[in-house]
């Protein structure tokens, strides 16, 4: 056994051969798409590169999704295999199904070295459901597909927070392994994870508060921040669970979003761990596409909140300074609008001078790109839900089969 696997509970690429066999990839090709089938943003694809590079003498299938049902992006991966071909420059072909006796055909026909995409697996209702390890492993999708391969490799970190068919179904039946950015993800964030030095700085931001309000409650509760200081819509929630008046639109906002339930659960928190979550003491509106900076205890206007305002900033900011470990997930406004994306870039800068930094979530990700900060966080994360998901201490579906493959792998 490697020293690798000594040092971890799941097993790495590293740790089995490779070569000649025939090996399927769950990777996260999910990307965003135009009107017109165009993929708007390579990043997610090339974050495999590494992976499907090391498989050169293997014969490789990919699995991935893109979009859910209903969402104008749920689309086939015709054009994910033409991005691939030219990002990798080397054929990847599309397979326009998924276990068909077409699709398994050309699995089987496959020589060494010869990567085929199949379909979106969300064209499968089995791929949708939740269900257990076990219950996925009986699903038709991995019966079929299963005995045509040697190995089974999860590339796909950010999906693996979802206890799906096409995640976790295969670790059940063959031999499973963490692909290079699954486990660069994984050592990344389990930095921060089991960072024992304070101060711990997150920063929790963005659209999805109900998310992040779940990661706060998380984090805690195992003692994982000194302090959790709150942007964007997580912030507003925070706001109205103290009393402060945040103007029409913006309570409107929460309760369309359908957060207003974790109003009281903020509300529980701020009580329970007193002193822990900050909330901004000025705020940006928009009005009329201008910035209006306003202290939130003298919201009068019945205007948008757009970003935190300056002195937010600059207090945010002297925390993420002096932080040993600093996790930023979100942006702090609509960082998309050039006045409102101040909160955004100041803290990102900031945030770069922690002595261990990491960074989470496709809008986070974008606005560290147009800044050219990347190099300079010691891990970005592509995972976005699934980040902080793991940052809060919250076991992975995808993880959590891939070291129970190890775990069973040892003993036998």
């Amino acid at each position: 056994m490697s020293q690798k696997t000594i040092e971890k509970d799941y097993l790495t690429m590293g740790d089995v051969v490779l070569d000649d066999k025939t090996i399927l990839v769950r990777v996260d090709f999910n990307s965003p798409m135009d009107d017109n089938g165009n993929i708007l943003d390579d990043r997610k694809i090339k974050s495999h590169l590494p992976t499907l590079r090391s498989l050169e003498h293997s014969r490789v299938v990919l699995m991935s999704h893109q979009g859910r049902p209903g969402d104008m992006d749920y689309t086939t991966l015709e054009a994910h295999a033409k991005l691939a071909t030219e990002l990798l420059g080397q054929e990847v072909t599309y397979e326009d199904d998924i276990f068909s006796s077409c699709a398994r055909n050309a699995i089987k026909s496959l020589a060494q070295g010869e990567i085929l995409l199949l379909e979106n697996t969300r064209f499968n209702a089995e791929e949708i459901t939740n269900l257990t390890l076990e219950e996925q492993a009986k699903s038709q999708m991995v019966k079929k597909l299963y005995p045509l391969f040697d190995l089974f490799i999860n590339d796909a970190f950010s999906v693996s927070h979802r206890s799906q068919c096409s995640v976790v179904g295969f670790t059940e039946v063959l031999p499973s392994v963490a692909g290079i950015l699954m486990d660069k993800e994984i050592t990344g964030l389990d930095k921060a994870l089991k960072c024992h030095e304070h101060p711990a700085i997150f920063v929790l931001g963005g659209a999805k508060a109900n998310d992040s309000i779940k990661a706060i409650s998380n984090i805690l509760k195992r003692g994982g921040a000194d302090k959790i200081l709150t942007t964007g819509v997580v912030a507003t929630v925070f706001m109205m669970a103290m009393g402060i008046y945040v103007g029409e639109v913006n309570r409107k906002f929460i309760e369309d979003e359908k957060y207003i339930d974790q109003i009281s659960i903020a509300s529980r928190l701020l009580k329970e761990y007193s002193g822990k979550i900050v909330v901004p003491e000025d705020v940006a509106l928009n009005n009329g596409g201008e910035r209006q900076e306003v202290k939130v205890d003298k919201i009068k206007v019945d205007l948008p909140i757009a970003d935190i305002g300056r002195e937010t900033i600059e207090n945010y900011s002297q925390y993420l300074k002096e932080a040993k470990l600093c996790v930023f997930h979100g942006p702090t406004g609509i960082f998309e609008l050039d006045k409102f994306r101040l909160g955004t870039d100041e803290l990102l800068k900031a945030a770069t001078q922690a002595s261990y930094s990491v960074a989470g979530g496709g809008h986070t990700l974008d606005a560290i790109d147009q800044l050219g900060l990347e190099s300079k966080f010691s891990h970005v994360s592509m995972g976005g839900g699934a980040s902080i998901t793991y940052l809060s201490g919250e076991a992975l579906p995808g993880i959590t089969a891939l070291k129970n493959y190890a775990s069973r792998s040892s003993k036998g």
